[in-house]
Parts: C-alpha cells; structure tokens; sequence
C-alpha cells in the first residue's frame, strides 16, 4: 500500500503539470491568434476603407475617429508596423482633433468601420466580415484560375504536338 501513494501522487503533479502548460498555451495561442488577427484586420480595413471613416479603440480606451491613409511596416521583416490616420477626433470631442495621428499596432484594441450615410439601401452596406471572405474567395478563385490556366496550356501544348506527329 505504500508503494502506491508514490505513484498517485506522481500521476497526480504529472496530470497538473500538463493541465498548467495545456493552459499556458491556450492563453499564448489566443494572445497570438489576437495579434495576428488584429494585423490582419487591420490590413483588410485599410485595402476596402482607404479615405473613409473608421473608428478605433486603443489599450487605453481612448476612442479615436479618423480616416486611415496609410499603414506603417517594419523594412526588416516586412510586418505591420501601425496605421496613420487624418482628421482624427479623440472620444468625440470637437476639440480634440488631430489633423495627422500615427497609432503603433500594440496600442490598438478594436477596429471598426463607420457607415456615414444611414440612408444606404441595406445591400450596398458591407460588413467587414463579408468584406473579407469575398477577398478571401477572389483570391482563391484567381489562384485556382491559374492553375487550370497553366494545366490547361500543357495539355493543348501535348494534343498539338500529338496532332502534328500523327499527321
């Protein structure tokens, strides 16, 4: 019998221990997942809202408005650096405008786009998860599209070849 408190207690601390590094990587994987999304995001809503107005929360709060004209990357490594954004007003205070505002990525906690006209018919407004998966799918189509281009070459190249030789 004393040879078996050993062994639980050692089954025990080893179940513990890869429950805490389970853990551990589950909060480093959504930290993660978080940042890159973010980048992301934050690239896509630059591509489909250059010169329109969005609207971003920073780690501190601070709610910011403005139009992103450009985004900054690092020249090393080519991975985004922060946005650029004009006319910004900080928590809707007429006072607080900035006419050009540089936000590193770090500082930025949420990134949405703003509709400035209401009276829009329902299906010219985009959601920007609809924005995105439609990227996504002309992406995916042009890829494949050049695929069956390039296998589709081969083959017409093979059959003249086979219709030149039989003739």
């Amino acid at each position: 019998m004393k040879e078996g408190i050993p062994d639980l207690i050692l089954k025990f601390e080893k179940k513990e221990k890869e429950r805490l590094k389970r853990k551990r990587k589950i909060k480093t994987n959504r930290n993660n997942v978080q940042n890159r999304g973010s980048q992301s995001f934050i690239y896509f809503l630059f591509l489909h809202n250059k010169n329109k107005v969005v609207e971003i929360t920073t780690n501190n709060f601070d709610l910011l408005k403005g139009e992103i004209i450009e985004v900054k990357k690092y020249t090393s490594n080519n991975k985004l650096k922060g946005i650029i954004l004009t006319n910004a007003i900080k928590n809707n205070l007429t006072n607080c405008t900035f006419e050009k505002l540089y936000i590193s990525l770090s500082n930025i906690y949420t990134c949405m786009p703003i509709t400035s006209n209401s009276n829009e018919p329902l299906k010219e407004k985009k959601n920007i998860a609809t924005v995105i998966i439609n990227s996504y799918k002309i992406l995916m189509v042009n890829k494949i599209y050049e695929k069956f281009k390039k296998i589709g070459g081969q083959l017409i190249k093979s059959q003249q070849n086979g219709k030149e030789n039989s003739i």
